[in-house]
């Protein structure tokens, strides 16, 4: 990457930032000129700035600011902002991560304040993005849309990523902790490979619910997580997730960094100990067992104004005629000759997704090495 170019900085100081995460950002701000100032040392700044979301880089004097996108969702204006900051403070790319982050390169330290405060003001954190604590909240990128799936999971995914945002569970876990959500059986956001993976799921009654599996992971030891409860109801969803979280943070390895993972929790205990001491945990926090406990889920607190969709337009091939979109992203009926295709037609075939929303579709946006220049992310 090349060394970040300025431009006119993001006006933030009349920002409607609330006052409880404009003081968090002001303490992040002192302690950041202490330790540049040389009054803090760099080994006890370490672990605020990685709870903040902001890692070091190997290049002198500039950071790594990873910015938390729940499910994936992102509005424009959000992403006008995520570009604006890029443009100003870093290098004018933005780097999409597999986890729907979006990481900033080459921010110096005395501009992170100002890149949290321009973030912020809508509605964007880079809070517990690092360190020992649950990481970003992720989701199927066609949850909403998919024609396939039992039922949206985004509110959802938002409400447990904004319950664990801040909560005292979640500030010192043994290693990090990872959450996902899918919506249908094709399972895009690979629940079995996260600590705690949630699968949509619909009972006989009707009622929705998630398949909760816990304790998955890759890396040198990778395990395919294992289903803790069949069917979690809506209204025990997070005490079901802050009992596993307990457990966790109860039982997990704080000596050896590379077996710390709640997957190793589960190898040492076994799967049915394991489950035991969910079920302990989840009574010991207050609930009642988990086929009786009437716990609501959070409200959201910085709900968008109702989508308005505009009405549906006539998909048009290359000549101007209408013409019938089909699935997309690979999902043709195998009836057309691929040898045979224009390059729009190819392109529609592998980018153009029908949505369960009857005359709409998704578009897929290729991002070379997972990178977005500020001026892309301007006219996305």
């Amino acid at each position: 990457m090349t060394p970040p170019h300025t431009t006119h900085p993001v006006d933030v100081k009349t920002s409607p930032i609330p006052s409880h995460i404009l003081e968090e950002i002001e303490v992040f701000e002192e302690e950041a000129r202490k330790m540049l100032a040389g009054d803090v040392s760099v080994d006890i700044f370490k672990p605020f700035r990685l709870q903040h979301g902001i890692y070091g880089q190997r290049q002198p004097g500039v950071n790594m600011v990873r910015i938390k996108i729940p499910f994936g969702g992102l509005t424009a204006n959000q992403l006008r902002r995520i570009g604006e900051v890029a443009d100003t403070y870093a290098t004018g790319v933005g780097h999409v991560t597999t986890r729907q982050d979006v990481q900033l390169h080459f921010a110096p330290l005395k501009d992170v304040g100002t890149i949290m405060r321009g973030l912020a003001e809508v509605g964007l954190t880079t809070r517990e993005a690092c360190a020992n604590t649950v990481r970003n909240v992720t989701a199927c990128h066609l949850a909403g849309i998919c024609q396939g799936e039992v039922f949206d999971v985004t509110p959802y995914a938002k409400t447990v990523a904004l319950h664990l945002l801040r909560n005292p569970l979640n500030q010192s876990l043994p290693r990090k902790f990872k959450i996902a959500f899918s919506g249908c059986r094709h399972d895009c956001a690979l629940t079995p490979i996260h600590d705690i993976g949630l699968l949509a799921a619909k009972r006989d009654d009707g009622a929705i619910g998630f398949r909760m599996a816990v304790g998955g992971g890759l890396g040198s030891a990778p395990r395919i997580a294992q289903v803790l409860r069949e069917f979690v109801p809506m209204n025990e969803l997070i005490p079901t997730i802050e009992a596993v979280l307990k457990v966790f943070d109860t039982l997990g390895n704080r000596k050896n960094r590379h077996k710390a993972r709640m997957k190793f929790v589960i190898e040492k205990l076994g799967f049915d100990e394991f489950k035991r001491r969910w079920e302990e945990a989840y009574a010991a926090m207050g609930y009642a067992r988990p086929d009786h406990a009437p716990i609501k889920l959070l409200t959201h607190q910085d709900d968008p104004v109702p989508l308005i969709m505009p009405a549906p337009l006539p998909t048009l091939s290359p000549a101007g005629g209408e013409e019938k979109v089909r699935g997309g992203n690979g999902s043709g009926n195998g009836q057309s000759s691929i040898g045979h295709e224009t390059p729009f037609q190819m392109w529609k075939r592998t980018h153009v997704i029908t949505q369960k929303q009857a005359g709409y579709v998704a578009i897929v946006i290729k991002l070379p090495m997972g990178d977005l220049t500020s001026q892309q992310m301007f006219l996305v």
